[in-house]
């Protein structure tokens, strides 16, 4: 298969991103099917370290091999984020343990985001606490309005951390851009959420933003079960994002400043299913030239390329 153009394949992940949850079940799933004519597109972001866990930017297409279920196919399309255009997804825990001088710093650390838009770029952001996910700013909206409406909150109610990331698949509803990022902002405690932490990290392996999550002062560990801040870890980690902790509130707006510039250095890979098949969870392992680090999302629902 040729070099694919960048136009038809972002029209493919878009119709991918919006066509809802797959029918197969992950590891043994029983659907099967050939010759579909819907396949779509998978898109991989890749952020690539240094051993010192510095982004590396400079990287071209003969730095990385692709590997699904252990077998290595060729990369057919790649390109560098730095140019396209970016839609962000702010979330942000309002509950109680959040009220005053931890969301006095988010709102600081967001700013470093939203003035470093660009025109072409767009921003959303979501609220949860008090039993509620609610869309505060639209993408398309004026970015300003991000910090003027996290300004009038103030934090009350409980937290359904876990509930709030199963919604993340439908965060980036109504955004433009094909090269995209969730950022969530918490303390880490759940103490509100029907779905469990493994459910949740099940609903964003099928992600294809990367979450990036921000830990706030997190609570010290409790009888050696695993700590929220572990579980966020894993959490963000199922998407190809990462987890960057605050040890004081303090420190968020350089851990913005931080994740904005590896925003700018990341790297996409797409690749088509074959269509041809059974339709299950499969691995995926981006391997790029040493001494370097990949990160990319764990895997996707499909049939091999």
């Amino acid at each position: 298969m040729g070099k694919w153009r960048l136009a038809g394949v972002l029209v493919a992940v878009a119709a991918a991103m919006g066509a809802g949850e797959a029918t197969a079940q992950r590891e043994g799933g029983e659907a099967t099917f050939v010759d579909r004519s819907d396949v779509q597109a998978v898109l991989v972001v890749v952020t690539v370290t240094d051993p010192k866990g510095r982004p590396v930017a400079t990287l071209g297409e003969k730095d990385f091999r692709l590997f699904i279920d252990n077998l290595e196919y060729p990369i057919t399309s790649f390109w560098r984020e730095a140019e396209m255009p970016l839609s962000l997804c702010l979330v942000v825990d309002v509950s109680g343990s959040m009220a005053g001088r931890r969301l006095a710093r988010v709102r600081e650390a967001l700013s470093e985001f939203v003035v470093a838009l660009r025109p072409t770029d767009e921003v959303s952001l979501v609220t949860f606490g008090a039993g509620e996910v609610k869309r505060r700013v639209p993408f398309g909206a004026d970015p300003y309005l991000v910090l003027r409406v996290l300004g009038s909150i103030d934090g009350w109610g409980t937290t359904a951390l876990f509930d709030t990331v199963a919604t993340a698949p439908s965060l980036m509803e109504g955004a433009r851009h094909q090269r995209q990022a969730v950022l969530l902002f918490t303390d880490g405690v759940d103490t509100a959420s029907a779905m469990s932490a493994e459910q949740a990290r099940a609903v964003l392996e099928g992600m294809a933003a990367p979450l990036y999550a921000f830990g706030i002062e997190p609570p010290p560990p409790e009888g050696g079960a695993e700590t929220y801040e572990t579980l966020l870890q894993r959490l963000a980690a199922a998407s190809g994002g990462r987890y960057l902790r605050a040890d004081s509130a303090g420190v968020l707006l350089g851990l913005a400043r931080e994740l904005r510039r590896e925003l700018g250095t990341r790297y996409l890979i797409a690749f088509q299913p074959s269509g041809v098949g059974q339709e299950k969870w499969r691995r995926i392992r981006i391997a790029v030239t040493s001494p370097f680090r990949a990160r990319a999302r764990d895997g996707y629902v499909g049939t091999l390329p």
